[in-house]
């Protein structure tokens, strides 16, 4: 992380974090979508109560729209213009190809914001958008720490929804394993033990792995 500013090195951070965020949201959005088709509202509401949002809708469509779009704070297009905004803040160790897509993803919320009607077709095409992303960390990000730390986010941001919403501790196992291959990529050689099966204590473990990275390498 020598040759990246710690305000860059954040921003790449929370790019993984936002985009994998996006992704999960996207897909979780969707089933509920298809839960309210087949008579079962309650389990959209049990899944937004756990984000600490009280959802009214009258159908699945009005659904939709207010989470795709006006949900203060946890709707699919706010979570896509964060990305885009730490993306144009860390633009010059991003490649074009990555940005012109987190920022064409963001165009196509903004768009589609102002039709009068939000489409699940939409929804699910946005996921070919957000699967190409990845695929552009992976093909077009020569500098390694550039790359690490945007995989670190990511697999943070998986980790924390796991737990945030289905309580699955079990489910973390695994990737703590990649998460502490990814510190020692990025020179922290002290590793991430989950011991606790308080659900609480293992998300305030996880989202302090950053802040504790940066302030060891301080």
């Amino acid at each position: 992380m020598i040759l990246i500013s710690p305000q860059t090195a954040e921003h790449l951070f929370w790019i993984g974090r936002y985009i994998q965020r996006a992704e999960s949201m996207t897909r979780l959005v969707i089933e509920a979508f298809d839960k309210i088709i087949d008579n079962d509202p309650e389990e959209s509401h049990r899944f937004y109560a756990k984000l600490g949002v009280t959802l009214n809708y009258q159908n699945n469509h009005e659904f939709l729209r207010h989470a795709v779009f006006d949900l203060e704070y946890v709707s699919l297009l706010t979570i896509v213009n964060n990305a885009r905004e730490n993306a144009v803040l860390a633009r010059a160790s991003l490649p074009n190809r990555m940005f012109s897509r987190i920022n064409g993803l963001y165009l196509r919320y903004q768009i589609a914001k102002d039709e009068p009607k939000t489409s699940i077709f939409w929804l699910e095409s946005t996921l070919e958008e957000l699967d190409a992303i990845w695929g552009n960390l992976e093909l077009n990000i020569a500098h390694m720490h550039e790359k690490d730390l945007i995989q670190l986010g990511r697999i943070i941001e998986k980790m924390d929804l796991n737990i945030r919403l289905f309580d699955s501790l079990e489910a973390t196992a695994l990737d703590v394993i990649r998460l502490n291959d990814l510190l020692v990529k990025l020179g922290q050689y002290s590793k991430v033990q989950l011991h606790s099966s308080n659900p609480l204590k293992t998300l305030h473990t996880i989202n302090s792995v950053y802040k504790t990275m940066v302030a060891v390498q301080e």
